[in-house]
């Protein structure tokens, strides 16, 4: 009787166990870009404008992603998702060829008539070039 209960309560442990190690396997795994969430329709050159004295000359400051509307999707909903991503990719999390693994990169979320116009926005020219070759990737 007692070996009986003890197999039964071995398995049972076990069987709760297996999920735990699976779930702690899969959550050291890189995660993937968030942005592959989502249907990208275009990603064009973020440009601002720059003024010396009365000269006004554009250059590149990241990269513009339009992102096609889906049911239930607001831009204050992605702006909070992209937040929590960006504040992730601090960490150990980082990813390779993902728009948010560039350094001092911020992200502004505007509505855009059937979808949704996401800004990434760098602080130098060098991680601008970066942040728009990675957004380039998601189109493929």
């Amino acid at each position: 009787m007692f070996i009986r209960k003890f197999v039964i309560i071995a398995g049972l442990a076990a069987g709760t166990l297996a999920p735990a190690a699976s779930f702690a396997a899969t959550a050291t795994e890189k995660a993937p870009c968030i942005l592959r969430d989502y249907h990208v329709k275009s990603v064009t050159p973020y440009k601002v404008d720059d003024h010396a004295g009365k000269i006004t000359y554009q250059r590149l400051a990241g990269a513009q992603v339009y992102i096609e509307a889906q049911p239930g999707l607001t831009a204050e909903w992605l702006r909070v998702r992209l937040a929590r991503h960006l504040s992730d990719m601090q960490g150990p999390a980082a990813m390779r060829d993902c728009a948010f693994d560039v350094n001092d990169v911020s992200v502004q979320v505007d509505s855009a008539g059937t979808g949704f116009t996401v800004k990434f926005i760098a602080k130098n020219a060098d991680q601008a070039k970066e942040v728009l070759r990675r957004a380039q990737l998601l189109l493929g």
